[in-house]
């Protein structure tokens, strides 16, 4: 089985040289070219440091520049150079220096420097959203330095075995135009560090600039003529990213040349009428993306064990894969099977009806007692075919279930607390970061809670203990070994049911050159990436 390639944490001192670079084009205004990409789901956030879906990171891809970026070239999701040009580890693993490269600059005209990643680094802290959770273990508010105008150090407290891959979700925001548009708001002196502001406009420097912003219908970007890359004939310049809740419309679009591009929330029935269209390329890639339901564990009756267990057991999951995921693998535990450090000594879930019945009688609940709340995503469809078919299995045991679509925003404002998140919650979840602790400790560390990756609310003073010490662990394999231990003890306590490692499917246009899977959540939607052959 392949596998993607993950950088473990550096024990020795180690330095990374960039590529080197030629002068960059510039834009010319004759080389227009027109992009219309069809999103099912609804754009939360263009502050990319409130960003945490795949919706709300294509804008923060495409708006701003990551400190490191993956090395989609050599089709790995590891680190390379991007905003830093080099950096160095000191022995120990506490110590990254960073060489910020010369010349980029933001779409003010004013050049990136070392202030500006120190600035991002204490907002990212500071305002407590998105993957602040990735740093805060390690980092605190004043803890990156700058040690001259291209030179930036980070002062961990500990070793840290993810910090280097999650640099890659670390995005560099202009602290000038940030601090100059400033309102009140609870940050003192920074008031709203610039949620206002970042409401309508970006502060990046990266290949697009914000044209347009309309929350629920579309995002308007267009090329930033100075950005740092340069730019090449057939080069997307402007980029249409509408939202299109109905699966049908957006076969419709796609099909009738309206769209360029459309997103992986199509069912794969519908993947497979639009490979038999003319025109179109359906692309299918082994995924590192985990579908399961997420069980709130604080919500009785799930905050009871045998309760959740017989719901696992009461699930098919061969009909699942067969029937609704189809090309799928079955999940087997909460990382994906192709991310290292995955443990196929995971306690795994199979059908069994006699067992469900068992396990919820030894809870002290008879057929009829019990009615759980099932929620769906609503431009998902195969959200609401999973929802059915476990609608299904928990009647053969005497349970019901009430099944609900809402649209995304909401779920995601549900999620801030156990007391508002439903019984079970159907959620893709992609791999954030090229480590396993993205799946491990992102999901179930409660300083994860709040957020639709940790909707189960999962609790486990030992787990958590495990993980910590993963995190803080130099050696790569006593490092893995705790993830790995970490793995079972989390799937013995059930708090989701893992369904599937779904391939991930995309389709365009036959004219769309330059897409590549890239793995982690949103990379693969960079429109610089792309050309437009006419």
């Amino acid at each position: 089985m392949s596998r993607w390639r993950v950088p473990a944490i550096v024990a020795a001192a180690a330095v990374v040289l960039a590529v080197g670079t030629t002068a960059a084009p510039v834009l010319s205004q004759s080389q227009e070219v027109s992009f219309t990409y069809i999103e099912q789901q609804i754009i939360t956030s263009i502050d990319p440091q409130a960003a945490v879906d795949e919706s709300s990171l294509h804008s923060a891809i495409n708006l701003y520049d990551p400190l490191v970026y993956p090395n989609v070239e050599q089709g790995t999701m590891s680190p390379r150079p991007h905003v830093a040009e080099s950096w160095t580890v000191a022995p120990d693993g506490k110590r990254y220096t960073f060489k910020i490269r010369h010349g980029i600059k933001f779409h003010s005209g004013r050049e990136l420097t070392a202030e500006d990643v120190a600035w991002s680094m204490d907002r990212q802290l500071q305002i407590k959203k998105g993957f602040f959770w990735i740093f805060s273990p390690v980092l605190d508010p004043g803890s990156t330095k700058v040690i001259d105008r291209y030179t930036v150090r980070f002062d961990l407290k500990d070793s840290y075995a993810p910090f280097l891959s999650g640099l890659e979700l670390f995005f560099i925001m202009d602290k000038d135009l940030i601090t100059a548009n400033l309102k009140p708001g609870p940050f003192g002196d920074l008031g709203d560090y610039g949620a206002a502001l970042l409401e309508t406009k970006d502060a990046g420097s990266g290949p697009y600039r914000m044209e347009r912003w309309e929350r629920a219908t579309e995002m308007v970007l267009t090329a930033f003529p100075d950005y740092w890359r340069g730019w090449k004939p057939g080069q997307i310049t402007k980029v249409s990213y509408k939202i299109v809740l109905e699966e049908a419309t957006v076969k419709t679009l796609l099909r009738s040349k309206e769209a360029d591009m459309v997103n992986q929330w199509l069912s794969p029935p519908s993947f497979a009428e639009l490979k038999q269209s003319p025109g179109i390329v359906v692309k299918e890639d082994p995924s590192v993306q985990l579908f399961h339901l997420e069980m709130n564990t604080k919500k009785p009756p799930l905050d009871n064990l045998k309760v959740r267990q017989a719901i696992a057991y009461a699930f098919d999951y061969d009909k699942a894969i067969q029937q609704i995921f189809i090309g799928a693998t079955k999940a087997k535990g909460p990382v994906p099977v192709r991310v290292p450090g995955w443990n196929p000594q995971v306690p795994v879930y199979g059908h069994n009806v006699t067992k469900a019945k068992q396990l919820l009688a030894e809870a002290g609940y008879k057929p009829g007692d019990l009615t759980l709340e099932y929620v769906w995503v609503s431009s998902v469809p195969l959200e609401r075919l999973i929802g059915l078919l476990l609608q299904s299995n928990l009647q053969e045991i005497g349970v019901k279930l009430d099944i609900t679509g809402e649209l995304w925003p909401h779920v995601l404002e549900r999620a801030t607390k156990a007391e508002t998140t439903p019984h079970i919650t159907a959620i893709f979840d992609t791999l954030k970061y090229p480590h396993i602790d993205s799946h491990t400790y992102g999901m179930y560390h409660p300083s994860c809670w709040g957020t639709f990756r940790c909707m189960s609310f999962y609790e486990n003073a030992a787990a958590t203990q495990v993980l910590e010490k993963a995190r803080r662990a130099a050696d790569p394999k006593e490092q893995m070994k705790l993830y790995e231990e970490a793995q079972v003890m989390i799937a013995r306590d059930v708090p989701s049911i893992y369904v599937a490692n779904p391939l991930h499917r995309i389709a365009f246009r036959d004219n769309v050159k330059g897409y590549r899977f890239v793995g982690l959540v949103g990379f693969d939607v960079a429109f610089y990436d792309f050309t437009i052959v006419r």
